[in-house]
């Protein structure tokens, strides 16, 4: 950590506001502008990351998500925790990124979610995953923990369906603990930033079950001055594939 990290490190503790306040905004700022989405939702680590971009996205039980084998368990926890059901399917031969046609095969008609695991800085092929679940009506979470400022073909990870990455103390971008969630879904954005927040749309105007997933001022702190390190995207996102839920979140029982 440099100067700048602790000239804001002390900004923050001077303002007297630790908690999400307006570094955290400028975090999602900068970071949403690093992946080329609309929208970046910051939280408290990458696990809720998952999570919360699972349940924003309306998969809970009774829905199965097809994922990697060969990844952190926070992958499956977080699928877990939602009450889906993983399914994995298999590696590409020579690699440690999941097969676009393993996938495909193992999707069945309770699926409701790819989860593609970004791994060592590599992206999955997403170009062909994006396809498979646009043609088969599934929600897209990138599992983006390892994989910031990784592109495929100019494009971010992240900004093919909904990222979800990790500022954990051993990634390279390092808060210590932390999350991002990108998006350019408006409607997924805001359940995103209700959620985190206890289910508050406004200060004690509760709308749904939430949970406290906050991310503070003094982790944005951190990270704002390292994402003039990252490169950015050059090119624009093409394809979207569907991530509005089927039901509100709480109508789902997540």
């Amino acid at each position: 950590m440099g100067e700048e990290a602790e000239r804001l490190v002390l900004d923050v503790l001077r303002s007297g506001q630790l908690a999400q306040g307006p570094l955290v905004a400028r975090f999602e700022e900068a970071f949403a502008d690093l992946v080329g989405t609309r929208h970046a939702v910051a939280v408290s680590n990458g696990t809720v990351a998952l999570v919360a971009a699972l349940e924003a996205t309306g998969v809970g039980p009774g829905d199965e998500v097809v994922t990697s084998p060969f990844t952190f368990a926070a992958t499956l926890n977080a699928v877990l925790q939602v009450g889906a059901t993983a399914r994995f399917a298999d590696l590409a031969d020579g690699g440690f990124l999941v097969d676009p046609e393993a996938v495909e095969a193992a999707v069945t008609g309770r699926t409701r979610a790819v989860l593609p695991v970004h791994l060592y800085g590599l992206p999955a092929d997403m170009p062909r995953l994006v396809e498979t679940a646009s043609r088969r009506g599934l929600v897209v979470v990138e599992g983006a923990a390892q994989a910031h400022g990784a592109t495929v073909g100019g494009r971010a990870a992240g900004s093919f369906g909904v990222g979800c990455f990790s500022f954990y103390a051993t990634k390279n971008v390092a808060l210590g603990e932390g999350g991002m969630v990108t998006t350019d879904d408006d409607e997924l954005a805001d359940r995103l930033r209700v959620l985190r927040n206890q289910g508050m749309r406004g200060r004690y105007e509760y709308e749904v079950p939430g949970h406290n997933y906050r991310m503070t001022d003094l982790q944005a702190a951190l990270g704002l001055p390292q994402i003039p390190d990252l490169p950015r995207p050059t090119s624009a996102a093409v394809i979207t594939p569907p991530c509005s839920p089927r039901g509100s979140p709480t109508s789902r029982g997540s």
